[in-house]
C-alpha cells in the first residue's frame, strides 16, 4: 500500500506540474497557422518531458541513497 500511496503521489505531483506547465505554455501561443500547431505540440512535449525527468531523477537519488545505506551495514 506504501508503495502505492508514493507512485500515485509522484504520478499525481507530475500530472499537475505537466498541466500547469502547458496551460502557462499554449496562454501565449500564435492563434493561426502551422506555427499555433508545432508551438502546441512542443509546448505538450516540453510540459511532459520536464516534471517527468524531475520525477525520475528524484527517485534514482533515493534508490541510490537506499542502495548505499544497505552497503554501508
Amino acid at each position: 500500500m506504501r508503495k502505492f500511496l508514493k507512485v500515485f503521489f509522484s504520478l499525481a505531483v507530475t500530472i499537475y506540474f505537466s498541466t500547469t506547465m502547458f496551460y502557462c505554455f499554449v496562454a501565449g501561443a500564435p492563434q493561426n497557422g502551422k506555427g499555433a500547431v508545432i508551438y502546441v505540440v512542443s509546448a505538450a512535449g516540453l510540459s511532459i518531458l520536464f516534471p517527468a525527468f524531475t520525477c525520475g531523477c528524484i527517485h534514482y537519488i533515493i534508490y541510490l541513497r537506499k542502495k548505499l545505506d544497505k552497503q554501508g551495514k
